[in-house]
């Protein structure tokens, strides 16, 4: 086997320069020249030595390259036995005539070494003298005895027989055949070439015809394709680059909250009411995973869909210090407190528009997180959440009655509506008992120890972080609004806010100065106003916290709607507050509804979340309970008239139909 050796005039690269030993002086010295320019280079055998050990020396193959063999280099065990037996022949009689030291290939002179060697390896066909000289020339050539192993596979032309056109053709009727059919045949492909190259032929002179290929070499042309380009075809780049990637190393991360992943999933389990006791269907899940240690950070429920007010909630949760979880099935105590906590470095999201608001933007910068967004499509940028999340559901949420499993074809006759049984403060008890007490106690394979412990070691490295208080998070963490300030304090979407901490702001600027205020969507009884060249914000409570009181935007939105639609003025307290109860009245009806969808979305009105898993649209307001009357021309206070005894009001309708 050739290679690199101290012998005058071997060849090597060293350093991305070709090099050639000149001469070999005493005292283990080594002349080399370098090829490239005839620079003389004085070294010594042991630095040679050295960048051989650490790979920067590669000898270069001796003699011609045009005239060396093209060598297997495949482990030999791959070859078939009846091609290793030759081989072993053919050594057997390379190397005997090696050992003989001065030899010319004559048939006087080599014969008898040939006979002799055949007997001693009982071969009945001895190789002539030419075929024994063609294989020793192969040998030194190479100084390999891989030289001699047969070639069977390089016999004939590998290169299709058919012309540059035909070939074309083949391309676009295979293309053809797939954009119809994914499940396309060689069959219908033949047929498709066929077509084209009659076609062809109709155009081309008669002594310029294409041969139409057999169908057998329609086969083997499709059979050269690559299995990339193939599967391309089938099922589109998209999926052939998911399936055809090689999966790297994940992001390297040092310690915890250094890098944390977000993402929304359905949980393939239905949940009921906990007074009517029908199933509302599926919540949404959001959570936050901190990528060191494969611990959730912090999750949020609704049964509203994803918005930028479910990712300010389950990033709220995350950053908190967690309480412990209340018990609400008996005798099930969760054993572990959650110790996760912080402000993270970098939160690497998906292009959710939710996740690219100006809103979460802008509590980003005020938390000092750094935003990062994976490229469209490719969730494996952010594996570490997709895969948690599929743990979720399949682990947890697949083992409770109630799921709906991943598939429909999966339930057979089982029926998940009449197997579900958990509300939504059940279910929050037993998911915080499995992330808690089993989850986190379970070895990862992906760190090699459970999260737990990979948490509190990265904690022993680096001490979470938390804003200044609970009220500074507050002030941080909503959704961002800007609005002039005027006499009558601040009006945001028809609910007026104003007291004595607005008095310095428009003593100091004027009216009509605008403000920056965070919003709760979760609560509109109070915002935070942020007064210009201001550090701190101020808490301004509603005017009519009767009405804003634990509200919801979500409910609030309903109303004004339904206050527009009777013509009523937005900020009316007496048409707010009858639109109100008529939503608390038609949410009741829906949640009696016998269709899920409706139930679902009265679970929305109702604002049930992980943070309120009981909630529950009630207006306590007294003025709210008096029968009203439609609008008459010319009157200041116009308010819907109650519908008849058994009849549906105009807005139970809408908001049953979604509008």
């Amino acid at each position: 086997m050739s290679g690199f050796a101290f012998r005058t005039g071997s060849a090597f690269e060293w350093g991305g320069a070709a090099h050639r030993i000149y001469r070999l002086g005493p005292n283990d010295q080594v002349v080399l020249e370098r090829d490239t320019d005839g620079q003389t280079v004085v070294c010594t055998r042991d630095d040679l030595l050295t960048a051989y050990r650490e790979g920067k020396i590669t000898a270069k193959r001796e003699g011609p390259v045009s005239s060396a063999p093209i060598l297997f280099g495949r482990p030999l065990q791959e070859l078939p036995e009846r091609v290793r037996a030759e081989l072993r022949r053919r050594i057997a009689y390379v190397q005997g005539i090696i050992d003989i030291g001065f030899f010319i290939f004559t048939p006087a002179f080599l014969s008898p070494i040939l006979q002799n060697i055949a007997t001693k390896i009982s071969d009945l066909k001895p190789p002539s003298v030419t075929t024994a000289y063609r294989w020793y020339k192969r040998y030194r050539v190479s100084r390999q005895m891989r030289a001699l192993i047969p070639r069977y596979d390089r016999r004939g032309s590998s290169a299709p027989r058919q012309t540059d056109r035909v070939l074309e053709l083949a391309a676009e009727a295979t293309e053809d055949a797939y954009k119809a059919s994914p499940a396309a045949t060689g069959k219908s492909i033949h047929d498709r070439l066929v077509g084209k190259i009659r076609a062809e032929n109709l155009r081309r002179s008669p002594d310029d015809q294409l041969v139409i290929p057999a169908l057998r070499t329609t086969y083997r042309l499709f059979d050269r394709m690559e299995a990339y380009d193939l599967h391309v075809l089938r099922e589109g780049q998209a999926s052939a680059d998911r399936r055809f990637r090689i999966v790297k190393g994940g992001p390297k991360v040092e310690h915890i909250l250094e890098r944390v992943e977000v993402d929304h999933t359905p949980l393939d389990l239905f949940l009921v009411d906990e007074v009517t006791a029908l199933p509302l269907g599926r919540p949404i899940l959001t959570l936050l995973i901190d990528v060191y240690s494969r611990f959730p950070l912090g999750y949020f429920l609704s049964f509203g869909g994803t918005s930028t007010a479910v990712v300010m909630g389950a990033l709220r949760h995350a950053v908190l210090p967690k309480e412990h979880t209340k018990e609400v099935v008996p005798n099930l105590k969760v054993e572990h407190r959650w110790p996760c906590y912080g402000r993270m470095d970098l939160l690497v999201l998906d292009n959710g528009l939710e996740f690219h608001s100006d809103d979460l933007e802008s509590v980003a910068f005020d938390l000092g997180v750094d935003l990062r967004y994976c490229p469209k499509h490719q969730p494996r940028f952010k594996g570490v959440i997709e895969r948690f999340l599929k743990t979720v559901n399949y682990y947890f949420a697949h083992q409770i009655p109630g799921t709906s499993l991943a598939k429909l074809a999966d339930r057979g006759d089982y029926n998940p509506e009449k197997s579900a049984f958990l509300t939504m403060a059940e279910f929050k008890h037993l998911f915080d008992k499995w992330l808690l007490d089993v989850y986190a106690q379970t070895v990862h394979r992906g760190i090699g120890t459970t999260p737990w412990a990979k948490w509190h070691e990265g904690e022993a490295r680096r001490t979470p972080e938390l804003p200044e208080s609970l009220a500074d998070l507050q002030r941080r963490i909503g959704l961002v609004r800007e609005r002039r300030l005027r006499h009558d304090g601040i009006t945001l979407d028809g609910i007026r806010y104003a007291g004595p901490e607005l008095e310095p702001v428009i003593r100091k600027w004027g009216p009509g100065i605008k403000v920056r205020i965070v919003v709760d969507a979760q609560d509109l009884g109070a915002i935070q106003v942020w007064p210009p060249e201001s550090q701190d914000p101020v808490t301004v409570l509603a005017i009519d916290q009767t009405y804003a009181h634990g509200l919801t935007r979500y409910q609030h939105e309903l109303i004004r709607d339904r206050v527009r639609e009777i013509g009523a003025s937005e900020e009316d307290g007496e048409a707010l507050a009858a639109a109100k109860f008529q939503l608390a009245s038609a949410i009741d009806e829906l949640m009696k509804s016998r269709k899920q969808k409706n139930r679902r979305r009265a679970a929305h009105m109702h604002g049930k979340t992980s943070d309120k898993p009981e909630a529950r649209f009630v207006p306590s307001n007294e003025r709210a309970m008096a029968p009203v009357t439609k609008p008459k021309p010319g009157s200041s206070n116009p308010i819907l008239a109650q519908p008849p005894a058994g009849q549906l009001s105009t807005f139970t309708l809408n908001i049953r139909q979604g509008n």
